[in-house]
């Protein structure tokens, strides 16, 4: 979820797998130059912000895809990140997310579970890393123990999650309610990103690798064609 967007790096085990989650999620990015903004994806007026729980996780399709312009230092380029299918791994269902030419294994929850190249599993974390849980509301606190493997080997992760406020965001795709959602580890590292329902996934996030702090903001939201609307959760805010 290739060519990455600049961060520090050593080579043990845990920055390893920082850095495999970060290139199949959210960090990798394109070299070139971030090109003049697209036209503002359309967003909702007059709903309110969000404040009531989401209470189930979003429904991706094939086809849905979101465009993040990213900053890093005097660096920027732009990145896509794509649902490419829905997937069965021993009889597990996983969305298969296409970032540059990674792609990546996502629950229908939104945890990340590793990597696949050329049709086989290359890296994976056990159990997947949760970066949502639902019902999603502001005080929602959870941990995740895990353990990541690639071929170099094993290292175990500890990170600690919480949805800390409701905010509207304002990116170059438009203005979004959306939920705060912060991560902390016992590594040199941590996010904030931000969940808006009307896009299924993150309109901005910030994130610090060791001395190295990182952007991206969401530029464009395409929705894969649905024949039969998705209802939105009782007590969750409408969807388009």
């Amino acid at each position: 979820m290739l060519r990455r967007a600049p961060a520090v790096c050593d080579h043990d085990f845990a920055m390893r797998a920082v850095l495999a989650v970060l290139s199949s999620l959210i960090l990798t990015a394109c070299a070139s130059q971030v090109p003049p903004p697209a036209s503002p994806a359309p967003t909702t007026s007059g709903v309110p912000p969000v404040t009531s729980p989401i209470l189930a996780p979003p429904e991706w399709r094939p086809g849905d895809r979101w465009v993040y312009a990213w900053t890093s230092g005097a660096q920027s380029g732009v990145k896509t990140v794509e649902t490419v299918e829905l997937r069965e791994i021993n009889r597990i269902p996983f969305y298969l997310v296409r970032v540059g030419d990674v792609d990546s294994l996502w629950t229908r929850n939104l945890h990340w579970a590793g990597t696949v190249q050329d049709g086989k599993v290359d890296s994976r974390m056990t159990p997947p890393q949760p970066w949502f849980t639902w019902p999603l509301k502001v005080g929602q606190h959870w941990t995740h123990r895990g353990i990541y493997e690639d071929r170099n080997g094993a290292s175990d992760f500890r990170d600690v999650f919480s949805v800390v406020g409701s905010e509207t965001v304002e990116v170059p795709a438009g203005r979004f309610d959306a939920f705060k959602i912060v991560r902390e580890t016992d590594r040199r590292d941590s996010d904030q990103y931000w969940y808006a329902p009307d896009v299924r996934f993150y309109v901005k996030w910030i994130g610090r690798r060791g001395d190295t702090q990182f952007e991206e903001q969401l530029r464009e939201f395409h929705q894969a064609p649905r024949l039969i609307p998705v209802q939105p959760s009782a007590g969750s805010p409408s969807t388009k």
